[in-house]
């Protein structure tokens, strides 16, 4: 099915959202690029690509397909337009993000690290509840598929997050590499990682951190995330 108003055009670029999209933001961006899309009637951009169109609609769809992804061009961040910049339909720049930042290891044991440090400190109650609801949809992001498998993927990612998020403070240089590295090893592969990691000799006071060969994963995807403080 075509786009409603389907001949329209822009004559100045629109803004989606105020706030570019960064590599800490993806839920509030991809919420305001949604009901942008939705308020202009060309949602299905998003879901679907030129080949589900008719031959005889294709040409218009498309120029209109180019206009809108020059809109959500304008609603990241450079650093992430370095990246985002050969997707240029609505629906591939739109998967391409969701790959990026929705199923990021990092971020996935960032919002499961909010979900489950959620205290009330205080007697109001609004505020607690706000809090703890916008941290539910952040992790409810991650467990957003198209396929059972696809879900299963995702779940294993998660389960591999509490493992890590178990390891003792001395392992935190262990967790470090596996959430930065540009591979994300399967549940598997990850168990038999940390089962290679030498026990740790402490004398006194002192703890020698053993680094070992079998962790070692290449360096993060380009964003220095790998300097996460110990948790005591």
């Amino acid at each position: 099915m075509a786009s409603s108003g389907i001949n329209s055009s822009f004559s100045a670029t629109p803004i989606i959202t105020s706030a570019k999209l960064n590599w800490k933001n993806y839920l509030s961006w991809s919420s305001a690029v949604e009901l942008w899309f939705l308020g202009q009637g060309h949602h299905n951009h998003l879901e679907q690509d030129a080949s589900m169109v008719s031959e005889e609609e294709k040409p218009q769809w498309q120029k209109l397909d180019f206009q809108l992804c020059a809109v959500l061009w304008q609603s990241v961040e450079q650093e992430v337009l370095d990246i985002m910049r050969p997707y240029k339909t609505c629906f591939s720049f739109w998967k391409r993000a969701q790959d990026i930042f929705a199923n990021d290891i990092q971020r996935l044991f960032d919002a499961t690290e909010k979900v489950s440090s959620l205290k009330q400190v205080n007697h109001d109650m609004i505020s607690h509840i706000a809090k703890a609801r916008a941290a539910v949809e952040e992790l409810k992001t991650f467990f957003v598929a198209d396929s059972l498998e696809s879900i299963n993927k995702r779940l294993d990612k998660y389960y591999m997050v509490l493992i890590l998020r178990s390891l003792h403070s001395d392992f935190d240089h262990v967790r470090d590499q596996v959430l930065a590295g540009d591979q994300i090893p399967s549940m598997d592969n990850l168990v038999t990682r940390l089962l290679r990691v030498p026990t740790l000799v402490k004398e006194g006071n002192s703890t020698d951190v053993i680094e070992t060969a079998a962790m070692v994963v290449p360096q993060g995807r380009g964003r220095g995330r790998s300097t996460r403080g110990g948790r005591g």
